[in-house]
């Protein structure tokens, strides 16, 4: 079963990934159900990517490990215009949705796909936070390395994706377990029936 995002309207020990744009690849995409807001429940995803050229290290049990940085951002899943999501993926594919992709989007085709991420840093409380700021897609000719880590699906209304549940950190875990009821007035998170891409909906250079 697809992530169906429409066009209707955590903490770490690391380092922040250093400010700027990397060549990256996204590496997960984590549905996180509804998620209560200042503005009532809203449905939010959460984007991963994996950046080959910043490297760092961590402990866990007992043994030191190098890898690529990791760095994400939570969404609302909608793809309408006007939205932050909506917006980072049309950058990133480089041309807009037409009707019928913004009638039902599976955001799970966006896993693997390389990229170019702008990272910005912000100060809260004496902390400093990287952000993903901006999202484009890799240059011509710009070959990404290929992921290291595990490439992550997962959405509780996709059966498939289930076994990624147990993979995902324990912050991400607890986000999942405490989603909300979607309001009766939520936006449909299916395709409509009976829908398929027509033949101008795909483009050979058209990442996703």
């Amino acid at each position: 079963m697809p992530l169906i995002s429409t066009g209707a309207g955590g903490g770490s020990d690391f380092e922040p990934v250093p400010a700027g744009t990397h060549m990256a690849r996204c590496v997960s995409v984590v549905d996180f159900g509804f998620q209560e807001t200042q503005h009532g429940p809203k449905p939010k995803v959460y984007l991963g990517f994996e950046i080959a050229g910043v490297r760092v290290e961590w402990e866990k049990d007992g043994k030191r490990h190098e890898g690529p940085a990791l760095i994400g951002s939570t969404y609302n899943n909608s793809i309408h215009p006007k939205s932050v999501l909506g917006q980072h993926l049309v950058n990133w594919r480089g041309r807009e949705f037409t009707d019928a992709e913004r009638d039902g989007f599976d955001l799970f085709t966006i896993v693997g796909v390389p990229c170019m991420i702008s990272v910005t840093h912000n100060v809260k409380a004496g902390k400093t936070y990287a952000n993903v700021s901006g999202i484009m897609g890799a240059p011509p000719g710009v070959k990404v390395p290929k992921a290291e880590g595990d490439l992550l699906r997962y959405s509780a209304s996709a059966p498939e994706t289930l076994g990624d549940f147990d993979k995902l950190p324990a912050w991400m875990q607890k986000k999942c377990n405490a989603s909300a009821p979607a309001p009766s007035a939520a936006p449909p998170q299916v395709p409509p029936p009976g829908h398929s891409p027509g033949p101008d909906d795909f483009d050979d250079d058209i990442p996703f």
